[in-house]
């Protein structure tokens, strides 16, 4: 009986047990205090999941995972925190070990959208040690270090180590053997980034497809932010003077025409003449946000308070830094009463 069918044939009766289980945890609970849209804070653990449902474990867990990939649509359509993501990947994990889709495209989903890689690499290495014959999992750490962790020191070492691995189960596409031999003489970030987004904008979920496909679009952002650069020095080396606008490049006959970007954001020059795109500006302002929820997250978890600063991040030792705003010139907002930061 495949997945798909296995789901339809109990939908009812999980969400009615679900309703059942939200209610009641929501009883036990009355003394905290939650919004409506945190309701997956009540979703039961694996444990109770299982006693529950007569043990059938792999049913719910592709009802978790069905729900995480709507939960994770909704959210990138709108605040795009994901809070809950890594507690629904949990459980669906922890409900069927052997669920290797969940643990490669929630590892994507918890590097790419939530900005946290550590939730990532700990998924994708759970998945690892029970499912080392699939090289999807390795390839997907890997990923993540090259991606997401690539500025500290041993980031190259540990995505040749987990290609390596990838490649030893003899499943692994020629082009993963091939990234591997690439590592070891030349360092291709784009070309290894884009490979990833091309396999996911062929998905056959709507969601996945749309997230490649506009993943590929932002690629092809940074190569026209990265041209632009390049004809901005020219500018400077020919007038002795960085332009002041994209504008000026236009009219001095430097390019040939105003970039375009199909996602609605524009291209700007800073005095510096360094180009940027709102559209991969407004993508790093929320996963640089992110990380700095998730920091504040842990430290009143830990505290029972908000920091009274987000330096007091570092001196907890919650960040190592504080990221710098993505946008020139501008610096991040925090109020330490309520923790939000914009």
């Amino acid at each position: 009986m495949t997945r798909s069918v296995r789901i339809i044939s109990v939908f009812l009766a999980l969400s009615l047990f679900f309703g059942l289980a939200v209610s009641f945890l929501r009883l036990a609970d009355t003394q905290r205090r939650t919004l409506a849209t945190d309701e997956v804070l009540y979703l039961p653990n694996e444990k109770l999941l299982t006693y529950f449902t007569a043990g059938l474990n792999c049913v719910i867990a592709d009802f978790i995972w069905l729900h995480c990939i709507q939960y994770t649509a909704h959210e990138h359509r709108g605040k795009r925190v994901f809070k809950w993501m890594e507690h629904m990947l949990t459980t669906a994990t922890r409900l069927d070990p052997y669920y290797v889709a969940v643990y490669r495209f929630g590892a994507m989903f918890l590097a790419a959208l939530r900005a946290d890689p550590e939730a990532s690499l700990s998924l994708a290495y759970a998945g690892i040690s029970i499912n080392p014959h699939a090289w999807q999992l390795p390839y997907e750490a890997a990923m993540v270090y090259l991606l997401n962790k690539g500025e500290e020191p041993n980031s190259k070492y540990l995505a040749t180590k987990l290609l390596t691995l990838a490649t030893a189960t003899g499943r692994a596409p020629g082009g993963i053997v091939n990234l591997t031999a690439k590592l070891q003489d030349e360092f291709n970030l784009l070309e290894v980034e884009q490979g990833m987004w091309q396999e996911m904008a062929a998905s056959p979920d709507s969601f996945l497809s749309e997230l490649g496909q506009r993943k590929l679009i932002e690629i092809e952002l940074r190569k026209i932010c990265g041209v632009l650069d390049k004809q901005a020095q020219r500018f400077y080396q020919e007038k002795g003077r960085y332009p002041a606008s994209l504008e000026t490049l236009l009219q001095a006959g430097i390019i040939p025409y105003l970039p375009e970007d199909p996602l609605g954001g524009t291209f700007f020059l800073d005095a510096a003449g360094k180009s940027y795109n709102t559209t991969l500006l407004e993508d790093e302002v929320i996963r640089a946000r992110n990380t700095l929820i998730n920091a504040v997250d842990r430290y009143h978890a830990k505290h029972i308070a908000y920091p009274t600063s987000l330096q007091a991040l570092v001196e907890a030792g919650e960040l190592n830094e504080i990221p710098a705003h993505p946008y020139p010139g501008k610096h991040w907002e925090y109020d330490p009463f309520s923790g939000e930061v914009n």
